[in-house]
């Protein structure tokens, strides 16, 4: 007997310590913290730093020294600086900031793409629980009908056909419920592998699928990290132009020195060189970064038209879930539920056919399914909206919303 105590107590501490239950607050954390795609671009970010550190450096001065040989020898040395001139050093140091602020942007971008990605597969989770409770609610209602059919079929009031219809559709509930399981552990791998994880530790999801999150109505793009990403290259683009104007402005060389013989004294020594711009004067650099600046700011509107179409459809998309969840939930669901009840009452009253009761059970069942999917539909849709508008939102299975 304690040994037995002692089985049951251990298998119900190693469940507790495998099994676990995940929120989306916790499978962001993970997501951010491990995914290898987030790790590798925040590193961009450290050799971004290291750029920005060494474009503010001045160039090195230069030391010479000459020895010469003969009847009359002479030593010369002499240390020179170059002083850039236009700017370039200003524009060097301001195009690596922007970069930064671009490696920046890009893994906050990556970082909202992951989490969408993650939410999704999670509201896919949720469902797939959701449907699992729904499908055993079907087994169980199934196993109604199939004992009530066996009085009926025992009292010689129904053929055993109908005994073996009602067997099969138990059976194939059973089924149904299989494949759901299944297919849950396939999302529970794909959201394992965003976090780095070959297998899940988690068998359970934690959320209000129900809940219907509130929908921004307006400023949708002002924070949408792609737009950022599009405002930023014309940014650099037109310090770009700034940077090759400046480099048609030549660097001006200058140096001291002493130079030492066998005459009696040292002679001091100044130099003073710049190139003189005739032949090169950085023309198609420059031109080719004012085409350059063209091509973004088309990449812009381009991005910001794209963005504005998505919104636009999304919303419609979510106008429409929102009207189908809300009639399926008030309308369709009680009023299939009634029907199922009166007609499976009035079937073991001998007023309504085997079929009947099927077909009943059936609509019921199906508007219960429907309103299921119109939810993952909706909550796909959300997490979309959030990311092309720049949103990180992971409370939408933590709140309640008015609509409801």
């Amino acid at each position: 007997m304690h040994t037995l105590i002692r089985c049951i107590l251990y298998t119900a501490i190693t469940s507790l310590a495998v099994c676990q239950t995940l929120d989306i607050e916790t499978l962001e954390r993970l997501v951010i913290e491990n995914n290898y795609q987030l790790l590798a671009r925040a590193k961009q970010i450290n050799i971004q730093h290291g750029k920005l550190s060494q474009s503010r450096k001045l160039p090195n001065p230069v030391l010479g020294f000459v020895s010469g040989s003969g009847a009359d020898p002479e030593t010369s040395g002499m240390i020179s600086q170059t002083i850039q001139l236009g700017g370039k050093r200003k524009h060097k140091i301001k195009l690596s900031e922007l970069e930064l602020e671009k490696v920046e942007l890009e893994y906050e971008k990556l970082k909202l793409e992951k989490l969408t990605v993650a939410f999704q597969l999670f509201v896919k989770i949720l469902h797939l629980q959701e449907l699992k409770s729904l499908q055993n609610d079907r087994i169980s209602v199934a196993e109604e009908l199939l004992i009530s059919v066996s009085k009926k079929v025992e009292a010689g009031k129904l053929s055993p056909a109908e005994h073996s219809r009602a067997k099969i559709q138990h059976f194939q509930e059973q089924m149904k419920l299989n494949v759901l399981n299944t297919e849950l552990e396939r999302v529970w791998i794909s959201i394992s592998a965003l976090y780095g994880g070959e297998k899940t530790s988690f068998d359970y999801a934690e959320g209000d699928f129900r809940h219907i999150p509130i929908i921004a109505r307006s400023n949708i793009l002002d924070n949408s990290l792609a737009i950022k990403l599009a405002e930023l290259s014309v940014d650099i683009q037109r310090i770009a132009i700034k940077s090759e104007k400046a480099e048609a402005i030549p660097n001006l060389d200058m140096g001291a020195g002493l130079k030492r013989s066998d005459v009696p004294g040292n002679t001091f020594q100044i130099g003073l060189s710049i190139s003189i711009p005739i032949f090169n004067r950085n023309q198609g650099n420059i031109q080719s970064a004012v085409f350059g600046l063209d091509g973004k700011a088309f990449a812009l509107k381009s991005v910001e038209s794209q963005l504005m179409s998505e919104y636009v459809n999304i919303k419609k998309e979510l106008d429409l879930l929102y009207s189908e969840t809300t009639m399926l939930k008030e309308e369709i669901i009680p009023e299939a539920q009634n029907a199922y009840i009166i007609i499976s009452d009035g079937y073991l009253n001998g007023r309504f056919s085997y079929l009947d009761v099927v077909d009943a059970q059936k609509m019921w069942f199906l508007s219960r399914s429907q309103y299921l999917d119109a939810l993952k539909k909706y909550h796909y849709n959300i997490f979309e909206l959030n990311r092309i508008s720049g949103n990180n939102n992971q409370t939408t299975f933590k709140e309640r919303s008015n609509h409801e």
